[in-house]
This record gives C-alpha cells, structure tokens and sequence, in this order.
C-alpha cells in the first residue's frame, strides 16, 4: 500500500507525518532523536578508543538521526537504508533546515533499499553501532524488521562488543507489544536495556510515553552508562536525565514475562500491538514500585508461540481447544482478545466488547430458514447424521412446526456455525452479509425477508452464505475428533 505523506507547518516549525501517524515535530524531535542515538554512540566511544566508528542506519530517511551521529567526530562512516525515496528527498529539501543538510555530508551514504535485504547483504563483524528508526507497523508484514530473524542480522554484521539502538513502541498504550520486542531482542543473544521517555507531541497524539531499547551482545552496565560523555549543545539529553529514563513502573515492567518472542514463522508483534491492553489507568496505583534495569541482567524467558495469533486458524484452534474447558471461577476465564482478537487498527477492544453484549440478540437476527436451505445444499459434505437432523429441523421450521430434540452434534454444529457466521461479519461484513439485502418486517425468520434484483448481489450473498457453511462444517470436523481422543 503506498504511503501517505503529510507535512502540517506550524509557528515552531513543521509536523511531519506518515499515514497519519505522527513522524517527528520539530518543536520536540530533538528529544527523540538525542535519546535514540547520543547514548549508542557515546557508549560506542568508550568500548572503541581512538577508532573511526562505522554506523549503520535503518531508516531515519528523514535525516535527523543522521544529524547527531554527526555530531561525534569519532563517527568516520554512515550508511543510512531507507527504502522510501520520497522521504530521502524531502530530506534533500523541506527538512534540510533541520537536519542541517545531514545526506549530504560525505561521511553518509545512502542506500534507497529494503533494510532486511541491505543488512542480509553486508559482512560480518562490521559496524560499530546500528541505529534503528522505523515507522510503527500497521500491517503484519511491516513487522518483520522487529523479529528475531531480523534482530539476529543486526548481531552478524555488528561488532562483538558493538551497540544498537532500536525504537519500539508506547510501553504504556502497546505495553505487551513493548516487552514482545524486549524479549525478541533478548532470544536474538543481546543484552538489552529499555527506556522510556515522554515526547509532548506524542503525547497530545495520545500515544503515551515512547520507548527505546539500548542493546549488545556484552553486557551493558550501570557504570558504562554513568561514565559516558556526550557532545556538547544538545538540545535535551544530559547525564541525569538520561538515567531515570532506564526506570519502569512495576505495572508495566511485569508485563515482560508474559509475552512470547516475535518470528517470522511464528510473528506475535501485530497481536500485542492490535489487542495490547494499556497500563495507563494501573500507573500511581504503586508509585513506589519500580524496575531500574541498569540494575538486573536478564536473560530470554519468553518462548516462541505456535502460530500467528490473528490467523483465523489459529482463533479458531483456540476456540476448539477451549469451548468446553469452563474455568472454576469467572477470574480464570481465557483473555477474550484470543476468542475474538483485533485485527486492523480501526476495530478496537471496544467495539468486540459491545458485539458481545449483544450476541444474544446478533443470533435471533440469523435467518435460519435461510441458512438451513444453504446447508443442506451442501448435503453431500456432512455426515449422514447430521445432514438427516437438518432436513428434518428445515422442515419443522417450514411448517412452523414444534422443534424436537435433536443429536447434540447437530446442536453444536449450528451453533457453532451461527457464531461463525456473526464472527465472519465482524471480521468482512461484505463477504458474508453481501450488500442488497433487505427485510422489510424486521424479523430473523420472517418470509418477507428477500433480495434486492441485482444477480451479482444475490450471488454475492450466496457464495457468503456457502463460504460460512463451509467454514463452520471445518471447525466442527476439526472439532469432534479432538472430543473423542
């Protein structure tokens, strides 16, 4: 999908966005970037005296990264890949005022190139320090430059003792999504070290406290940081400040054990990000319990998940998996993020907790008239049992007939396929309730019920209909032979 760029100019500058998300401002970027490259290079400095640092940037097409690396004199080489050349050429023009005309420098070198592949391509033992500035992700596969695969690229090509620099996510709004990429990076084989800050500009977007991660294949400790030495005239980052940034929260920080590491083959960073419960209304709660990791050393707790937690397959073996496990107590009921997970940025918890409140009346909606003819045109694929119990319900609902008792598998299939059908819905309304249909009496069962003239409509609803009755006839094979082991 190709991005939408969106410059706003301001009294203090210029905003600049992407997508709608908000990139930089130039009221406050400084903090931003300061925090996300001094502390990497200066730290860099100390463990290479007297050597001419090699600096590899993913991303920051924009240039301001670029600009404080530049600041250290120590610094002899900068690749910089982005693979956006419309943002390398607002870089050339727009924000050159404020990257102080950073990609021309002749220490830069600019590669207009995917990062994953560029990194794939470079030798090992290579680089210094590498920073990381992405976008944040709004589709799955935009999550591949924070997996493991990935993170283990940056430890091939960077020095033994070398530095990255990572940003992440809000650890306050996307709490799990924060803590999924702290323990990625950790089964990558890197010490890490968070921190947080609070940009203002992000936060009056709502998206809460910013998060970073300072990381190396040695160990980072409290004393390399005490002891570094930064450029003079920056606009914001000093010594002091810089270590309450390493200070978390005990409500955010115990989120770091309950998270599963993010891979290609098995990715869990799109679902943290998407259904990521927010601890901002848990903070003040215990202000006087809080994390310093400069002060503990840890190593990855977290496993590898099976699957990819939005797959539909995937929601579906969880319900399966899950149906007929009734917890004791309401408290140990499964996290209905995993029954019914978010799936694009526009649907919220919300809105799947107000689809819940009214299942009740979402099912009497059901035309089951309608839905029973479609299933038994698709007789052949049931079991005989099954098929025999629905030809005999369609007829008593026909003739508005008495429902008698039916084999409990039939009774499951339906309702397992009824709810299929609503999920179906939530997740492609025009796929499965195809535009043109109508009822004029309101009523679930009413013969009134009809479509509109359109061919293509009535074939829309049709192959909806068929595709959910399939999909329903598939969780329930899947189902029952997992009953009877």
């Amino acid at each position: 999908m190709p991005n939408s760029l969106f410059i706003e100019q301001h009294d203090d500058g210029i905003a600049f966005y992407i997508n709608g998300d908000l990139q930089f401002d130039t009221a406050d970027e400084a903090i931003y970037h300061e925090y996300l490259v001094i502390p990497a290079i200066a730290l860099a400095i100390k463990r290479f005296p007297q050597t001419d640092l090699r600096v590899l940037v993913c991303g920051g097409g924009d240039g301001l990264a670029a600009r404080d690396i530049l600041r250290l004199p120590q610094v002899s080489e900068i690749d910089l890949v982005d693979y956006n050349p419309e943002v390398l050429e607002l870089a050339r023009t727009v924000f050159k005022p404020y990257n102080l005309g950073s990609l021309e420098s002749e220490k830069v070198t600019v590669y207009t190139q995917d990062a994953f592949n560029f990194v794939s391509q470079q030798p090992n033992d290579y680089y210094h320090v590498i920073i990381c500035d992405f976008t944040y992700p709004h589709a799955a596969e935009d999550t591949n430059i924070y997996s493991r695969e990935w993170f283990q690229k940056l430890n091939r090509v960077l020095i033994s003792n070398g530095v990255i620099c990572t940003n992440g996510v809000s650890p306050q709004n996307r709490t799990t999504g924060f803590w999924c990429l702290y323990q990625t990076l950790l089964a990558a084989d890197f010490t890490v070290k968070p921190l947080q800050l609070a940009i203002p500009s992000f936060s009056h977007h709502g998206y809460g406290n910013w998060g970073f991660f300072l990381a190396s294949p040695q160990v980072i400790t409290r004393y390399e940081i005490e002891v570094l030495n930064f450029p003079e005239e920056l606009h914001c980052l000093t010594r002091s400040q810089l270590l309450p940034a390493f200070i978390f929260e005990s409500a955010i920080a115990d989120s770091r054990h309950g998270v599963m590491i993010h891979t290609l083959e098995s990715p869990q960073l799109f679902y943290y990000l998407l259904n990521s419960p927010s601890q901002l209304d848990n903070l003040g709660l215990e202000s006087d319990a809080s994390i310093d990791f400069l002060d503990i050393e840890e190593t990855g707790t977290a496993a590898i998940g099976e699957g990819d937690l939005l797959d539909l397959a995937s929601v579906a073996k969880f319900w399966i998996e899950n149906i007929y496990a009734l917890p004791e107590t309401q408290d140990k009921l499964a996290d209905i993020n995993r029954y019914l997970p978010v799936r694009h940025r526009y649907h919220s918890q919300n809105m799947t907790s107000a689809w819940l409140a009214h299942l009740k009346e979402l099912l009497a909606e059901i035309d089951i008239k309608q839905l029973l003819q479609s299933l038994l045109a698709r007789a052949q694929d049931l079991p005989p049992q099954i098929a025999q119990d629905l030809k005999k319900l369609a007829d008593k609902v026909s003739n508005n007939q008495a429902l008698a008792n039916l084999h409990p598998q039939t009774v499951e299939l339906i309702a397992m396929l009824s709810v299929t059908l609503l999920m179906a819905n939530l997740v492609a309304p025009d796929s499965v309730f195809a535009k043109g249909f109508s009822s004029s009496s309101g009523s679930s069962s009413s013969s009134n019920s009809s479509y509109s003239d359109s061919g293509d409509t009535f074939m829309n609803k049709f192959i909806g209909m068929c595709l959910t009755g399939v999909g329903g006839v598939w969780l329930y094979n899947i189902f029952f032979p997992q009953r009877e082991e």
